[in-house]
Protein backbone atom coordinates (compact mmCIF):
# COMPACT_ATOMS: atom_id res chain seq x y z
CA UNK A 1 0.00 0.00 0.00
CA UNK A 2 1.45 3.28 -0.92
CA UNK A 3 2.37 5.82 1.77
CA UNK A 4 1.28 9.16 1.40
CA UNK A 5 3.02 12.35 2.65
CA UNK A 6 3.26 16.31 1.89
CA UNK A 7 6.16 18.24 2.25
CA UNK A 8 6.05 21.32 2.97
CA UNK A 9 7.11 23.64 0.73
CA UNK A 10 6.31 28.02 1.12
CA UNK A 11 4.97 28.07 -2.61
CA UNK A 12 2.35 25.22 -2.08
CA UNK A 13 -1.01 26.61 -3.07
CA UNK A 14 -3.16 26.18 0.27
CA UNK A 15 -6.60 25.32 1.81
CA UNK A 16 -6.90 27.38 4.77
CA UNK A 17 -9.07 25.40 7.31
CA UNK A 18 -9.55 26.69 11.18
CA UNK A 19 -12.63 26.03 14.07
CA UNK A 20 -15.25 27.63 13.11
CA UNK A 21 -16.81 29.80 16.14
CA UNK A 22 -19.31 32.37 17.30
CA UNK A 23 -17.75 35.69 17.71
CA UNK A 24 -17.91 39.15 16.77
CA UNK A 25 -13.88 39.93 15.21
CA UNK A 26 -12.10 36.70 13.47
CA UNK A 27 -8.46 35.88 15.19
CA UNK A 28 -6.10 37.29 13.41
CA UNK A 29 -3.94 35.65 10.44
CA UNK A 30 -1.71 33.33 11.72
CA UNK A 31 1.70 33.56 10.46
CA UNK A 32 3.20 31.46 7.61
CA UNK A 33 1.61 29.66 4.08
CA UNK A 34 -0.45 26.45 4.81
CA UNK A 35 -1.07 23.15 3.56
CA UNK A 36 -3.67 21.02 4.31
CA UNK A 37 -5.67 17.88 3.51
CA UNK A 38 -7.96 18.27 0.74
CA UNK A 39 -10.43 16.83 2.95
CA UNK A 40 -13.29 19.24 4.64
CA UNK A 41 -13.76 19.51 8.41
CA UNK A 42 -16.32 16.65 9.36
CA UNK A 43 -19.53 17.19 11.18
CA UNK A 44 -19.40 13.67 13.00
CA UNK A 45 -22.57 12.11 14.64
CA UNK A 46 -21.02 10.77 17.76
CA UNK A 47 -23.39 8.51 20.36
CA UNK A 48 -23.77 9.96 23.36
CA UNK A 49 -22.04 7.65 25.39
CA UNK A 50 -18.65 9.08 23.60
CA UNK A 51 -19.39 12.41 24.01
CA UNK A 52 -19.44 11.66 27.66
CA UNK A 53 -16.56 9.64 27.82
CA UNK A 54 -14.23 12.31 26.04
CA UNK A 55 -15.79 15.46 28.22
CA UNK A 56 -15.37 13.04 31.36
CA UNK A 57 -11.41 12.04 30.37
CA UNK A 58 -10.80 16.14 30.01
CA UNK A 59 -12.14 16.64 33.41
CA UNK A 60 -10.11 13.86 34.92
CA UNK A 61 -7.21 15.14 33.19
CA UNK A 62 -8.18 18.51 34.86
CA UNK A 63 -8.59 17.40 37.81
CA UNK A 64 -5.32 15.34 37.58
CA UNK A 65 -3.15 18.17 36.78
CA UNK A 66 -4.72 20.44 39.38
CA UNK A 67 -3.69 17.86 42.23
CA UNK A 68 0.09 17.70 40.41
CA UNK A 69 -0.06 22.05 40.15
CA UNK A 70 -1.87 22.96 43.45
CA UNK A 71 0.61 24.72 45.70
CA UNK A 72 -0.05 25.94 49.39
CA UNK A 73 -0.92 29.59 49.16
CA UNK A 74 -1.19 29.86 45.56
CA UNK A 75 -3.97 30.81 42.81
CA UNK A 76 -4.27 28.49 40.27
CA UNK A 77 -6.06 28.67 36.86
CA UNK A 78 -6.03 26.59 34.17
CA UNK A 79 -8.17 24.84 30.85
CA UNK A 80 -8.12 21.41 30.85
CA UNK A 81 -9.86 21.76 26.92
CA UNK A 82 -6.87 23.39 25.58
CA UNK A 83 -4.61 21.05 26.97
CA UNK A 84 -6.50 18.22 25.59
CA UNK A 85 -6.79 19.29 22.17
CA UNK A 86 -3.63 20.39 21.87
CA UNK A 87 -1.75 17.07 22.96
CA UNK A 88 -4.98 14.74 20.94
CA UNK A 89 -3.16 16.60 17.79
CA UNK A 90 0.23 15.35 18.99
CA UNK A 91 -1.72 11.52 20.02
CA UNK A 92 -2.88 11.41 16.17
CA UNK A 93 0.65 10.99 15.37
CA UNK A 94 1.69 8.87 18.42
CA UNK A 95 2.57 5.25 17.94
CA UNK A 96 3.81 1.89 20.35
CA UNK A 97 4.13 2.95 23.60
CA UNK A 98 4.24 6.20 23.21
CA UNK A 99 0.52 6.45 22.15
CA UNK A 100 -0.23 4.11 24.99
CA UNK A 101 1.45 6.37 27.77
CA UNK A 102 -0.29 9.48 26.37
CA UNK A 103 -3.97 8.07 26.22
CA UNK A 104 -3.35 6.76 30.14
CA UNK A 105 -1.64 10.16 31.23
CA UNK A 106 -4.37 11.97 29.12
CA UNK A 107 -7.15 9.77 29.82
CA UNK A 108 -8.17 9.61 26.49
CA UNK A 109 -10.64 6.58 27.06
CA UNK A 110 -11.74 5.88 23.56
CA UNK A 111 -9.86 4.66 20.35
CA UNK A 112 -8.46 7.03 18.12
CA UNK A 113 -11.30 6.75 15.84
CA UNK A 114 -13.79 7.15 18.14
CA UNK A 115 -11.61 9.71 20.34
CA UNK A 116 -10.94 12.35 17.32
CA UNK A 117 -14.40 12.57 16.39
CA UNK A 118 -15.64 12.81 19.75
CA UNK A 119 -13.18 16.18 20.58
CA UNK A 120 -14.50 17.56 16.91
CA UNK A 121 -18.22 17.12 17.73
CA UNK A 122 -17.71 18.47 21.38
CA UNK A 123 -15.75 21.82 19.63
CA UNK A 124 -19.00 22.01 17.15
CA UNK A 125 -20.95 21.70 20.19
CA UNK A 126 -19.31 24.60 22.05
CA UNK A 127 -19.28 26.63 19.06
CA UNK A 128 -22.84 26.03 18.23
CA UNK A 129 -24.55 26.67 22.02
CA UNK A 130 -22.69 30.21 21.72
CA UNK A 131 -24.08 31.04 18.29
CA UNK A 132 -27.64 30.36 19.74
CA UNK A 133 -27.01 32.75 22.46
CA UNK A 134 -26.53 35.80 19.77
CA UNK A 135 -30.10 36.13 20.31
CA UNK A 136 -29.64 36.53 24.24
CA UNK A 137 -31.29 39.79 25.88
CA UNK A 138 -27.88 40.83 27.45
CA UNK A 139 -24.79 40.92 25.59
CA UNK A 140 -24.17 37.44 24.23
CA UNK A 141 -21.09 35.54 25.34
CA UNK A 142 -18.26 35.33 23.28
CA UNK A 143 -16.33 32.19 22.44
CA UNK A 144 -13.27 31.25 20.95
CA UNK A 145 -11.49 27.71 20.52
CA UNK A 146 -9.03 27.67 17.81
CA UNK A 147 -6.30 25.16 16.96
CA UNK A 148 -3.19 26.08 14.22
CA UNK A 149 0.29 24.22 14.11
CA UNK A 150 3.59 25.30 12.55
CA UNK A 151 6.15 23.29 10.66
CA UNK A 152 9.38 23.28 9.33
CA UNK A 153 8.87 23.53 5.46
CA UNK A 154 10.81 20.53 3.44
CA UNK A 155 9.26 18.44 6.36
CA UNK A 156 7.56 15.17 5.26
CA UNK A 157 4.26 14.87 6.78
CA UNK A 158 2.00 11.93 6.96
CA UNK A 159 -1.06 12.28 4.58
CA UNK A 160 -2.80 10.23 7.07
CA UNK A 161 -1.97 13.03 10.13
CA UNK A 162 -3.16 15.76 7.95
CA UNK A 163 -6.68 14.09 7.25
CA UNK A 164 -6.98 13.94 10.67
CA UNK A 165 -5.97 17.44 11.51
CA UNK A 166 -8.30 18.60 8.68
CA UNK A 167 -11.24 16.44 9.39
CA UNK A 168 -11.35 16.48 13.43
CA UNK A 169 -9.45 19.61 14.36
CA UNK A 170 -10.19 22.12 11.58
CA UNK A 171 -6.30 22.72 11.31
CA UNK A 172 -3.74 22.16 8.71
CA UNK A 173 0.00 22.90 8.70
CA UNK A 174 1.66 26.33 8.60
CA UNK A 175 5.17 26.71 6.22
CA UNK A 176 7.45 28.06 8.55
CA UNK A 177 11.16 28.19 8.45
CA UNK A 178 12.31 26.87 11.98
CA UNK A 179 16.02 26.16 10.97
CA UNK A 180 16.91 29.87 9.68
CA UNK A 181 14.27 31.60 11.62
CA UNK A 182 13.37 30.20 14.54
CA UNK A 183 12.94 32.98 17.12
CA UNK A 184 11.51 35.13 14.71
CA UNK A 185 8.79 32.75 14.36
CA UNK A 186 8.45 32.19 17.99
CA UNK A 187 7.65 35.97 18.20
CA UNK A 188 5.26 35.92 14.98
CA UNK A 189 3.50 32.75 17.08
CA UNK A 190 3.38 34.13 20.27
CA UNK A 191 1.77 37.22 18.57
CA UNK A 192 -0.60 35.09 16.59
CA UNK A 193 -1.90 33.45 20.07
CA UNK A 194 -2.22 37.37 21.71
CA UNK A 195 -4.12 38.12 18.96
CA UNK A 196 -6.77 35.64 19.41
CA UNK A 197 -7.06 35.98 22.65
CA UNK A 198 -7.64 39.46 22.75
CA UNK A 199 -4.31 40.13 24.33
CA UNK A 200 -4.87 38.26 27.00
CA UNK A 201 -2.30 35.39 26.47
CA UNK A 202 0.97 37.20 26.17
CA UNK A 203 4.64 35.58 25.15
CA UNK A 204 3.09 31.79 25.26
CA UNK A 205 6.47 30.30 24.04
CA UNK A 206 9.10 31.45 25.84
CA UNK A 207 12.68 32.34 25.08
CA UNK A 208 14.56 29.55 23.69
CA UNK A 209 11.64 26.71 23.63
CA UNK A 210 11.34 27.61 19.59
CA UNK A 211 15.24 26.46 18.04
CA UNK A 212 16.74 25.48 14.72
CA UNK A 213 15.87 21.65 15.85
CA UNK A 214 11.91 22.33 15.95
CA UNK A 215 9.80 20.52 13.42
CA UNK A 216 6.67 21.40 14.57
CA UNK A 217 4.55 23.47 16.59
CA UNK A 218 1.06 22.65 17.85
CA UNK A 219 -1.38 25.54 19.88
CA UNK A 220 -4.83 25.74 21.15
CA UNK A 221 -5.97 28.97 22.04
CA UNK A 222 -9.24 29.25 23.57
CA UNK A 223 -11.03 32.81 24.67
CA UNK A 224 -14.33 32.73 26.52
CA UNK A 225 -16.19 36.72 27.62
CA UNK A 226 -19.82 36.25 28.70
CA UNK A 227 -21.98 38.38 30.90
CA UNK A 228 -23.91 37.28 33.57
CA UNK A 229 -27.26 36.52 33.04
CA UNK A 230 -28.28 38.93 35.92
CA UNK A 231 -25.32 40.79 36.60
CA UNK A 232 -23.91 42.69 39.78
CA UNK A 233 -24.87 46.11 40.35
CA UNK A 234 -21.63 48.40 41.29
CA UNK A 235 -23.13 50.46 43.91
CA UNK A 236 -23.89 47.28 45.86
CA UNK A 237 -19.89 46.30 46.05
CA UNK A 238 -18.37 46.87 49.20
CA UNK A 239 -15.04 46.08 51.17
CA UNK A 240 -15.08 43.15 53.03
CA UNK A 241 -13.22 40.10 55.12
CA UNK A 242 -12.18 37.19 53.44
CA UNK A 243 -10.35 34.30 54.93
CA UNK A 244 -7.08 33.13 54.36
CA UNK A 245 -6.07 29.69 54.10
CA UNK A 246 -2.87 30.51 56.88
CA UNK A 247 -5.07 32.43 59.00
CA UNK A 248 -6.27 36.08 59.08
CA UNK A 249 -8.20 38.21 56.52
CA UNK A 250 -8.00 40.17 53.42
CA UNK A 251 -10.11 42.81 52.80
CA UNK A 252 -11.48 42.65 48.90
CA UNK A 253 -14.19 44.33 46.77
CA UNK A 254 -17.52 41.97 47.55
CA UNK A 255 -19.87 42.44 44.83
CA UNK A 256 -23.19 41.52 46.14
CA UNK A 257 -27.13 40.57 44.99
CA UNK A 258 -29.93 38.92 45.85
CA UNK A 259 -30.00 36.00 43.29
CA UNK A 260 -31.94 32.98 42.83
CA UNK A 261 -28.93 29.72 42.39
CA UNK A 262 -28.63 26.15 41.59
CA UNK A 263 -27.31 25.67 45.06
CA UNK A 264 -26.36 22.20 47.17
CA UNK A 265 -24.45 21.79 50.44
CA UNK A 266 -23.17 18.82 51.34
CA UNK A 267 -20.58 17.86 54.70
CA UNK A 268 -18.06 20.15 54.78
CA UNK A 269 -19.02 22.08 51.46
CA UNK A 270 -21.49 24.32 49.77
CA UNK A 271 -21.73 24.85 46.03
CA UNK A 272 -23.74 26.93 43.60
CA UNK A 273 -23.51 28.34 39.85
CA UNK A 274 -23.99 31.51 38.26
CA UNK A 275 -25.24 31.57 34.89
CA UNK A 276 -24.14 33.57 31.62
CA UNK A 277 -26.61 35.45 29.43
CA UNK A 278 -27.87 32.92 27.18
CA UNK A 279 -27.59 30.38 29.97
CA UNK A 280 -25.35 27.76 27.66
CA UNK A 281 -22.48 28.47 30.45
CA UNK A 282 -22.31 28.55 34.08
CA UNK A 283 -19.55 29.29 36.99
CA UNK A 284 -19.75 26.28 39.25
CA UNK A 285 -18.27 27.24 42.72
CA UNK A 286 -17.51 25.11 45.00
CA UNK A 287 -16.83 26.32 48.79
CA UNK A 288 -15.40 24.29 51.49
CA UNK A 289 -16.45 25.07 55.14
CA UNK A 290 -13.50 27.23 57.12
CA UNK A 291 -11.16 24.75 58.13
CA UNK A 292 -11.91 21.96 55.33
CA UNK A 293 -10.48 23.07 52.26
CA UNK A 294 -7.64 20.74 52.40
CA UNK A 295 -10.23 17.77 53.10
CA UNK A 296 -12.64 18.73 49.84
CA UNK A 297 -9.90 19.81 47.51
CA UNK A 298 -8.40 15.87 47.89
CA UNK A 299 -11.85 14.72 46.53
CA UNK A 300 -11.84 16.59 44.04
CA UNK A 301 -12.50 14.17 40.81
CA UNK A 302 -14.67 13.79 37.77
CA UNK A 303 -17.22 11.68 39.81
CA UNK A 304 -17.19 14.27 42.63
CA UNK A 305 -18.40 16.94 40.42
CA UNK A 306 -21.02 15.10 38.90
CA UNK A 307 -22.33 14.51 42.34
CA UNK A 308 -22.09 18.49 42.88
CA UNK A 309 -24.04 19.00 39.63
CA UNK A 310 -26.88 16.18 40.20
CA UNK A 311 -27.22 17.72 43.46
CA UNK A 312 -28.20 21.38 42.44
CA UNK A 313 -31.20 22.92 43.11
CA UNK A 314 -32.89 26.42 42.77
CA UNK A 315 -32.24 28.46 46.11
CA UNK A 316 -32.73 32.41 46.91
CA UNK A 317 -29.68 33.91 48.76
CA UNK A 318 -28.23 37.28 48.84
CA UNK A 319 -25.34 36.74 47.48
CA UNK A 320 -21.29 37.53 47.71
CA UNK A 321 -18.68 36.97 45.87
CA UNK A 322 -15.34 38.60 45.49
CA UNK A 323 -14.27 40.04 42.68
CA UNK A 324 -11.22 37.98 41.91
CA UNK A 325 -8.64 38.06 38.88
CA UNK A 326 -6.00 34.97 38.51
CA UNK A 327 -2.98 34.80 35.43
CA UNK A 328 -1.20 31.28 35.54
CA UNK A 329 1.53 30.17 33.38
CA UNK A 330 3.67 27.03 33.65
CA UNK A 331 5.51 24.45 31.64
CA UNK A 332 3.57 21.00 31.10
CA UNK A 333 6.46 18.55 30.53
CA UNK A 334 7.25 17.29 34.26
CA UNK A 335 3.13 17.19 35.36
CA UNK A 336 2.68 14.86 32.23
CA UNK A 337 6.07 12.45 32.68
CA UNK A 338 4.88 12.43 36.61
CA UNK A 339 1.08 11.59 35.07
CA UNK A 340 3.05 8.71 32.81
CA UNK A 341 3.40 10.32 29.85
CA UNK A 342 7.27 9.85 29.32
CA UNK A 343 8.29 8.39 25.96
CA UNK A 344 7.14 11.14 24.41
CA UNK A 345 9.72 13.66 26.00
CA UNK A 346 12.40 11.41 25.04
CA UNK A 347 14.33 11.50 21.89
CA UNK A 348 15.17 8.03 22.23
CA UNK A 349 12.09 6.49 22.94
CA UNK A 350 9.33 9.05 21.37
CA UNK A 351 7.26 7.44 18.74
CA UNK A 352 5.54 10.28 16.23
CA UNK A 353 6.47 8.25 13.36
CA UNK A 354 2.13 8.90 12.37
CA UNK A 355 3.25 12.79 11.90
CA UNK A 356 6.49 11.94 10.30
CA UNK A 357 8.62 9.41 9.14
CA UNK A 358 11.66 11.69 7.59
CA UNK A 359 13.31 11.87 11.13
CA UNK A 360 12.99 10.75 14.54
CA UNK A 361 10.40 13.63 16.27
CA UNK A 362 9.97 14.26 20.15
CA UNK A 363 8.20 16.47 22.19
CA UNK A 364 10.90 19.40 23.18
CA UNK A 365 8.22 21.34 25.50
CA UNK A 366 5.04 21.95 25.85
CA UNK A 367 3.47 25.74 27.43
CA UNK A 368 0.29 26.71 29.11
CA UNK A 369 -0.97 30.06 30.34
CA UNK A 370 -4.30 30.82 31.62
CA UNK A 371 -6.33 34.30 32.40
CA UNK A 372 -9.51 34.80 34.47
CA UNK A 373 -11.29 37.70 35.81
CA UNK A 374 -14.45 37.98 37.15
CA UNK A 375 -16.36 41.24 38.20
CA UNK A 376 -19.47 42.58 38.44
CA UNK A 377 -20.47 42.58 34.54
CA UNK A 378 -19.32 38.82 34.34
CA UNK A 379 -16.37 36.81 33.35
CA UNK A 380 -13.32 36.88 30.47
CA UNK A 381 -11.08 34.21 30.33
CA UNK A 382 -8.29 33.02 28.07
CA UNK A 383 -5.71 30.13 27.59
CA UNK A 384 -3.21 29.07 25.01
CA UNK A 385 -1.25 25.74 25.13
CA UNK A 386 1.68 25.22 22.67
CA UNK A 387 3.37 21.56 21.72
CA UNK A 388 6.96 22.26 20.40
CA UNK A 389 8.24 19.45 18.84
CA UNK A 390 11.27 18.84 17.34
CA UNK A 391 14.34 16.60 16.17
CA UNK A 392 17.92 15.48 18.16
CA UNK A 393 20.77 18.28 17.56
CA UNK A 394 23.55 16.47 15.90
CA UNK A 395 26.36 15.73 18.02
CA UNK A 396 29.70 18.02 16.87
CA UNK A 397 32.79 15.73 15.86
CA UNK A 398 34.93 15.73 18.68
CA UNK A 399 38.21 17.24 18.70
CA UNK A 400 40.00 16.16 22.00
CA UNK A 401 42.75 17.55 23.04
CA UNK A 402 44.63 14.57 25.26
CA UNK A 403 47.56 14.08 24.79
CA UNK A 404 50.58 16.65 24.57
CA UNK A 405 50.82 19.75 22.30
CA UNK A 406 52.10 22.95 21.24
CA UNK A 407 50.37 26.53 21.37
CA UNK A 408 51.58 30.04 20.44
CA UNK A 409 50.15 33.18 20.83
CA UNK A 410 50.40 35.66 17.77
CA UNK A 411 49.46 38.95 15.92
CA UNK A 412 46.89 37.87 13.57
CA UNK A 413 47.80 40.52 10.81
CA UNK A 414 51.39 40.18 10.72
CA UNK A 415 51.67 36.27 11.78
CA UNK A 416 54.32 37.46 14.82
CA UNK A 417 54.44 35.18 17.35
CA UNK A 418 54.28 36.26 20.92
CA UNK A 419 54.64 33.34 22.64
CA UNK A 420 55.37 30.04 21.98
CA UNK A 421 55.44 26.39 24.44
CA UNK A 422 54.60 23.34 25.04
CA UNK A 423 52.61 21.71 27.62
CA UNK A 424 53.15 17.72 28.08
CA UNK A 425 51.94 17.77 31.45
CA UNK A 426 49.09 20.01 32.50
CA UNK A 427 48.90 21.01 36.17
Amino acid sequence: METRRYWLSPVVAVLVVLSGCAQETPPPEAPGKLIASNLQRATPEVPVEELTSAATGNTELGVALYHQLASPGQNLFFSPLSITQSFAMVYAGARGNTAEQMRQALRFNLAPEQLHPAMNAIDLALHGRAARTQGAKETPPELRVVNATWGQQGQAFEADYLDVLAQQYGAGVRVVDFENEADSIRQRINAWIAGTTNDRIQNLLPEGSVTSDTRLVLTNALYFKGAWAEPFEASMTRMAPFQLLQGGTQQVMMMQREATVPYMRRQGFEAFALPYSGEAFRMVFIVPDSGHFAEIEAQLSAGFLDGVRGALVNRNFMLGLPRFRAETEFSLVEPLQQLGMVDAFNQVNADLSGISRQTRLFITGAQHKAFVAVDEAGTEAAAATGVVIGVESAAPEPLLVDRPFLFLIEDVETKTVLFLGRIVKPS
